[in-house]
């Protein structure tokens, strides 16, 4: 999985599927279901942290066949596998704003509705207008508005063991020029201070309310920690970069020892961002995962 996850970490699984359309993707569910054989649905590969044991199991990457964007008046009907940045070229271009945040953010649509993606305080929450979801059943069913719930980083679609396979989005239409000058902030913010080059899951903790955990962290000096592979970015304390031979568990010590400091310093638990998936042994890393109520 290492190939197909940003962090570039991640051992063998027992089979990566592409599913090319809505139909293969109901077959593939209600075989894994007759089946009982267990899997996992992988966006862009990004905001997670994949075991080096890998997987006994199927992971799930949509096909390019769920790949798209259809502009429709304020509407925008877009394929779970389509990467954000094409989706914010193709709304500028037609010059709907609500989704500028996507500047810089790697991954897909698919996994920004799962994990309510974001920035500031602009999330991809409030635009979700309808889904097409594919069940563990491998039912298809077209979620309204009312049925998605989403909070800081999550939602109910997250980590449900449904599929996203499409969703429309409503946007409002805006000057080209307004939406053109918060999408340059967005990525001005991030280059200046987001890692550039080594490979990274995005930010690893959750902000704590009223604070940052990159600044937290930066202020105990561990900027710059590092554990076999893993270390603290020196650009930004809420990333851990690999040199490229970190291993799952370089990462996860690294994470344990800021979690350990800042709660000695201010009584604070951060919550991981990131998701570990595959093999892992649960008791291992329960105490890091600690938001999370069960094994995955």
């Amino acid at each position: 999985m290492a190939q197909a996850t940003s962090y570039h970490i991640g051992g063998p699984v027992g089979a990566l599927v592409e599913p090319q359309d809505l139909e293969d993707l109901k077959v593939l569910m209600r075989w894994l279901d007759g089946t009982k054989t267990p899997y996992l649905v992988l966006g862009g590969g990004s905001n997670l942290l994949f075991a080096d044991e890998g997987f006994d199991g199927v992971v799930i990457r949509l096909g390019r066949g769920f790949q798209g964007v259809e502009v429709e008046g304020n509407s925008v009907r877009v394929g779970g596998a389509t990467q954000l940045v094409t989706v914010l070229k193709r709304t500028r271009e037609a010059g709907l704003g609500g989704v500028e945040f996507f500047a810089g953010i790697p991954g897909t649509l698919g996994g920004a509705v799962a994990g309510n993606a974001g920035a500031k305080k602009a999330w991809i929450g409030p635009t979700v207008e309808e889904l097409t979801i594919v069940t563990p059943k491998g039912e298809a069913e077209v979620l309204k508005k009312a049925d998605y719930q989403y909070g800081y980083r999550q939602s109910s679609l997250k980590m449900s063991g449904n599929v996203l396979a499409e969703a429309v989005l409503r946007l409002k239409k805006e000057p080209k020029a307004e939406i053109e000058k918060k999408v340059k902030e967005y990525f001005k913010v991030r280059r200046g201070k987001q890692p550039k080059v080594e490979p990274n899951a995005g930010s690893v903790f959750k902000n704590p309310e009223g604070n940052f955990a990159g600044r937290l962290t930066e202020s105990l000096g561990l900027k710059g920690f590092k554990v076999g592979g893993a270390q603290v970015s020196p650009i930004h304390a809420n990333f851990i970069v690999s040199d490229g031979k970190a291993t799952a568990h370089d990462v996860v010590a690294v994470m344990r020892e800021i979690q350990k400091k800042v709660w000695a310093e201010y009584q604070i638990k951060l919550e991981p961002e990131i998701l570990p998936l595959g093999d892992w042994k649960w008791e291992e890393i329960k105490d890091v995962w600690w938001n999370l109520e069960r094994k995955f």
